[in-house]
């Protein structure tokens, strides 16, 4: 967390210690970043922690922290489990407006445990479920009444993400294998309950409110009311992509769209083969490199730049068994590799890992067509292992090929994490011409773009890059697609002159125009 106005997150950055840990936070309160609105107390609630009065943050029993002050609350992590924190001050308006973050208590030294001496896990997801007004959050940006009985929020969130935004953040979008154990925290920190539904697994709920059940209790759909938390441990037994998503009507939605809101997906492969060791030879504005033993022609060679040595990130990842995938709407690469996911964004130092920010030696880049990384990313972020050889000035690369998943039988159309758009040397082009043919990419559930005018006898291309399934069909029937599975293509000829009014029969809201003209 940076102490610096406007830097805050939404939700705030989750708490981490470990079960018996004697715990401090300093909260300072450096006031807001806009001027002319008033200066507010705040306070932090250990929601779920059995703190005294004085820790409480309370401003009924306990002084509540002006702006330029500071307190340190100070408690022992009595019991592991899922707790959350947020400001107990004028409650209602400031949790609404973002000031609460999770606090997880994990069993002793870390261990993957539910609880000291409790089930074990593979993996855990934190996922804190709120809601937003709107209204409300204008209301308190201008400084203006509203009337806090007419609560009607338009969005619903898991982690600050709506879907299908959930799909492509790493805390957000569930991935294992077939064999794992994974467990999942959830922390209703909103005002709304919400029913939360697993498909393809039933899972155990193995603890209520930072407390071990009595007994585990075996469901599929789990009720959360506000303020409430559950621990979920579901064993994966069968690969594929099945949703995890609220019940409640519109919780599925991004102001009135459908879908949105409270929904993710559950990805889960089939085990894999164990992993071996590449060996790549590179040098500065070389064409070539040498893999194995084997030499390869590089479409975009290394270069040096200012002092920076820059290689192709696509390249590297298929010698190392990753995926690269260009995440347009973000302008960022992921790069996915066994349980590690990197995002970096395209002319910024920073790069999220694992969900956690890191800063870079130098910016991402895209030269002559090719997604550039620096040198020192490699090595510090890869896993690999770096050699100069100062006589030929050749580098050679060493790291663990990530284990080969099976060819996939196509059944559910998904074959990459999250709604992103990937070509193999580039970031992908913007909607426009193939071949001189109009191009309408299918992605985030809208066609884009969604006017597109046209010469008679002229083709036009749809290409789905969403992750699900969709259809192209006119509401006068002059043509109609099939199911276009991630990365399925559909052309259509305009033989006569009008308007045409198309739509994706499995989500109806998606519609959008083709004007043909002489």
């Amino acid at each position: 967390m940076k102490n610096e106005k406007g830097s805050a997150s939404y939700p705030a950055p989750t708490l981490s210690v470990n079960e018996g840990d004697r715990v401090e936070v300093k909260l300072t309160n450096i006031g807001a970043k806009k001027t002319g609105i008033k200066r507010l107390a705040h306070t932090i609630h250990w929601h779920g922690m059995d703190t005294n009065q004085q820790n409480d943050g309370v401003p009924h029993t306990s002084p509540a922290i002006q702006v330029g002050e500071s307190f340190i609350y100070r408690f022992t992590a009595d019991h592991a489990g899922t707790y959350f924190y947020h400001c107990h001050v004028d409650t209602v308006e400031h949790l609404q407006m973002g000031m609460h973050g999770a606090l997880i208590v994990s069993a002793k030294d870390g261990a993957k445990q539910a609880w000291t001496g409790g089930p074990s896990f593979d993996k855990e997801y934190v996922f804190q479920l709120n809601e937003i007004d709107p209204v409300w959050h204008k209301a308190v940006e201008q400084g203006t009444a509203y009337d806090r009985t007419a609560f009607h929020p338009r969005y619903w969130t898991i982690n600050g993400k709506a879907f299908p935004d959930t799909e492509t953040d790493p805390t957000t979008m569930i991935e294992g294998l077939v064999g794992q154990t994974v467990l999942i925290r959830m922390i209703n920190s909103g005002y709304q309950p919400h029913s939360f539904h697993m498909h393809g697994y039933h899972f155990q709920v193995i603890a209520s409110d930072g407390r071990p059940l009595p007994q585990p209790l075996t469901k599929d759909t789990i009720l959360i009311g506000p303020g409430e938390r559950y621990d979920l441990m579901v064993k994966f037994d069968q690969d594929g992509m099945f949703p995890f998503h609220s019940h409640n009507i519109v919780d599925n939605t991004n102001n009135g769209v459908y879908p949105g809101g409270l929904h993710t997906m559950i990805e889960v492969g089939k085990q894999v083969k164990p992993s071996t060791t590449a060996s790549i030879i590179i040098k500065a504005g070389k064409k070539t490199a040498v893999v194995n033993g084997r030499t390869i022609t590089l479409q975009s060679p290394p270069i040096a730049m200012n002092g920076t040595t820059y290689v192709p990130l696509r390249f590297l990842g298929d010698q190392l068994g990753a995926e690269v995938k260009w995440n347009q709407s973000q302008q960022s690469v992921i790069y996915l590799k066994g349980n590690i996911s990197i995002e970096l964004w395209l002319h910024k130092k920073q790069a999220k890992v694992d969900g956690r920010l890191i800063t870079l030696s130098a910016p991402l880049k895209t030269i002559k067509g090719a997604i550039m990384v620096p040198l020192r990313f490699v090595s510090e972020q890869l896993g690999a292992k770096l050699e100069l050889n100062k006589k030929s000035g050749e580098i050679i690369v060493s790291a663990d090929v990530a284990p080969s998943m099976p060819e996939s039988d196509g059944s559910n159309g998904h074959t990459g994490h999250g709604s992103t758009d990937s070509t193999d040397n580039k970031p992908p082009e913007t909607s426009g011409t193939v071949g001189g043919a109009p191009v309408v990419e299918i992605k985030n559930n809208a066609f884009s773009p969604q006017k597109l005018t046209i010469k008679k006898g002229q083709s036009v291309k749809w290409v789905n890059k969403d992750t699900q399934i969709h259809t192209v069909i006119d509401l006068g029937e002059s043509f109609t697609s099939n199911n276009l599975l991630m990365n399925g293509e559909y052309v259509h000829t305009f033989g006569s002159t009008g308007t045409y009014t198309y739509y994706c029969s499995t989500h109806p809201s998606m519609q959008a125009e083709i004007i043909v003209t002489d």
